[in-house]
């Protein structure tokens, strides 16, 4: 980088609206040259003035796998880490835009290298998972199933074209009696301290 670049300490909407631009069309060549001649902590405060989205947002949901690896790669994997799971005016990560997309590649790299948040939920109340199923990405889905399995209840089996999903016998009525008794329990101390409350003298 040039001293010249070294001297450059903030873009024009205009010059943050290009780069944008570039990460969307997946112009890797042009964006290497821009970050040879700006300083690469520039790209953490580049984002759109009106969706709040970045350039990760917009690698990420046209599926520009090697643009999105190039950008977080040139800053510290910490600022990386937060520029990845930065949430837009929307609420969505650059995360829900790849699953929605059906990236799986990107969805990988961003979960498994830079630690971006599945269960984030964004303005609409919708986590990752929600995205993909929504749109119809089984693949990002059972991936995720796979990967973030909160409880080993489940298994996934993947033949040619189908998905099968099978439930361990006798679990989801396990979980439900569970979920019941513990509604049940926290409603009876309700009545008694209610009771307790009004007890005449």
């Amino acid at each position: 980088m040039s001293t010249e670049a070294e001297k450059i300490t903030s873009l024009s909407q205009e010059e943050m609206d290009c780069i944008i631009y570039d990460a969307r069309e997946g112009d890797l060549e042009t964006l290497k040259e821009v970050f040879e001649e700006i300083p690469k902590s520039l790209l953490l405060s580049i984002k759109d003035d009106i969706t709040l989205s970045t350039p990760i947002h917009m690698a990420a949901a046209n599926g520009h796998f090697e643009v999105v690896k190039y950008l977080l790669s040139i800053i510290p994997k910490k600022d990386a880490e937060t520029l990845a799971s930065q949430q837009n005016e929307s609420g969505n990560t650059p995360l829900h835009w790849a699953a929605y997309n059906g990236h799986l590649l990107i969805v990988q790299l961003l979960c498994e290298e830079y630690n971006v948040d599945v269960f984030v939920k964004n303005g609409s109340g919708h986590d990752v998972m929600y995205e993909a199923e929504n749109n119809g990405q089984e693949e990002i889905e059972n991936w995720l199933l796979k990967k973030y399995a909160v409880e080993d209840n489940f298994t996934v089996d993947e033949n040619d074209d189908e998905t099968k999903i099978t439930y361990k016998p006798g679990t989801e009525s396990k979980e439900a009696d569970d979920r019941a008794n513990a509604v049940a329990s926290s409603t009876t101390d309700e009545i008694e301290k209610k009771v307790s409350d009004l007890s005449i003298n």
